[in-house]
């Protein structure tokens, strides 16, 4: 009988409430994003995520940090 109940309430719950679906995420936002390295710099971009997690990221440029 408690079992036929939990069942029920979570069914009643389930047409209320919708159900959160768990996935990994958007990266955080803003972040950089390594490129490549030359001439002993190491060069990135910047970048950051719209609200439906699509990736949009500017030009690659040299840091100050060397390779």
């Amino acid at each position: 009988m408690r079992a036929m109940l939990g069942t029920l309430s979570d069914r009643l719950l389930g047409a209320f409430v919708p159900k959160a679906n768990v996935g990994a995420g958007c990266p955080p936002d803003p972040f950089y994003k390594y490129c490549y390295c030359s001439g002993g710099y190491q060069y990135e971009k910047y970048c950051s995520t719209n609200g439906a997690c699509v990736v949009f990221c500017g030009s690659c440029y040299r840091t100050t940090r060397h390779c």
